[in-house]
């Protein structure tokens, strides 16, 4: 599609549906034969890494930089180094219009921000409701793909980072990361053998995410497959994270935690609060506020990560594995360049219909190892022998 089109889109946001269809009439159908011919010239005349650049040059003059941002989650800065990490690869549904990766990321990016139809999100673009999920699939196949890295275990100096800023903001000593969840809303699955393990008690479909994040939020490892109905506990023993702690915590952890909350089973190497029944002493009832204050990046995160990426929560497929696609892929960008800090406690998303892991029948109060440790970091909370270092940045 023409250059204008793309401008004309972005500068009419404050039309509605049967306003763009109108524009779309009045304005554009004579034209449309004549800007294809612009776009072939255009083609033809212009280096592509040239015409790219001019595209994003006129979309940053028409936009403020808070305008291009509210539109595209992204800021020009950000959305142009992610056009230079997916340009190298092939994209067939842009072909379809004769579009560049701008016009794809872009268009993407849209989709992915706002909860408007599919077809309103075509009408803007002035293109087909087909080639807008099309060209979306496409887009979260090429992030996860090729920019997975971006979700990662921390290792080495960061892994270190991670653990002194949960020490400096929470108080939690050697906790590496921490663990939560959140639901996502599908439509009934076909690529399962048993979509109904994927309904709720309201005859609705969910999948679970579970993600891990440092102490900055930044999603270090996610899992977006599982039914809702599953117990926390039985999600982390399907996911890799689950299966290293059971193989080879050492060689995950070195010594370090992780911290969750009381659906997952205590040990030495995954740390969750006291069992509550009135009685816990003062300190107890101080290590269980440092967990809960822990728990909140994780969840703010991924508070944040359903209120940038609106369209998760209407993705209206049937397919559990382009909806783990999709999820993944907003991860991906939210730790690239969304990263969440300072989250407030309201953005707690417990699940009350879990029940405790020490509850369940086949369920425990804790290793040995996990009860002696959490113990020890209760007991040593109020010392003031050593001073907290400060790397939180």
């Amino acid at each position: 599609m023409a250059l204008e089109t793309c401008i004309a889109f972005l500068l009419a946001d404050s039309y509605d549906t049967d306003d763009c269809l109108i524009l779309k009439k009045n304005k554009f159908r004579k034209r449309r034969k004549t800007r294809m011919k612009q776009e072939l010239q255009l083609n033809d005349n212009m280096q592509r890494g040239h015409g790219e650049r001019h595209i994003f040059n006129t979309v940053l003059h028409s936009l403020s930089i808070c305008e291009f941002k509210s539109h595209f989650l992204l800021t020009p800065t950000q959305t142009e180094e992610l056009v230079r990490l997916l340009a190298p690869f092939k994209w067939s549904a842009i072909r379809q219009e004769g579009w560049t990766v701008w016009h794809g990321v872009l268009a993407s990016l849209w989709a992915l921000s706002t909860k408007e139809s599919y077809q309103s999100v075509a009408c803007r673009f002035h293109v087909t409701e087909s080639l807008i999920c099309d060209q979306l699939d496409e887009f979260c196949t090429l992030v996860t793909s090729n920019l997975a890295n971006a979700i990662h275990w921390p290792q080495g100096e960061e892994a270190e980072t991670s653990v002194d800023g949960f020490f400096s903001t929470v108080g939690l000593p050697d906790t590496l990361c921490v663990v939560g969840t959140g639901f996502i809303p599908i439509e009934k699955p076909t690529d399962v053998p048993d979509p109904e393990v994927y309904k709720d008690a309201g005859q609705s479909y969910f999948v679970k995410i579970m993600a891990f994040c440092n102490h900055r939020g930044r999603f270090t490892y996610v899992a977006a497959q599982h039914p809702r109905n599953w117990h926390n506990s039985r999600i982390l023993l399907a996911t890799e994270v689950g299966k290293a702690l059971q193989e080879d915590p050492v060689a995950l952890l070195h010594g370090k935690h992780i911290v969750g909350d009381s659906t997952f089973p205590l040990s030495e190497h995954f740390l969750t609060p006291f069992p509550d029944h009135g009685t816990l002493g003062q300190k107890k009832v101080c290590y269980n506020q440092k967990v809960h204050a822990a728990l909140t990046v994780v969840q703010g995160s991924i508070h944040n990560l359903r209120s940038c990426f609106q369209r998760i929560e209407c993705l209206q497929k049937h397919s559990i594995c382009q909806t783990k696609t999709a999820i993944e892929a907003c991860c991906i960008l939210h730790s690239m360049f969304l990263e969440t800090y300072n989250v407030p406690v309201d953005c707690m998303e417990d699940d009350v219909t879990q029940e405790p892991f020490h509850e369940l029948p086949y369920g425990h109060s804790g290793s040995l190892g996990g009860i002696s440790k959490r113990q020890d970091i209760a007991a040593s909370l109020g010392r003031s022998t050593k001073k907290r270092k400060y790397m939180y940045k």
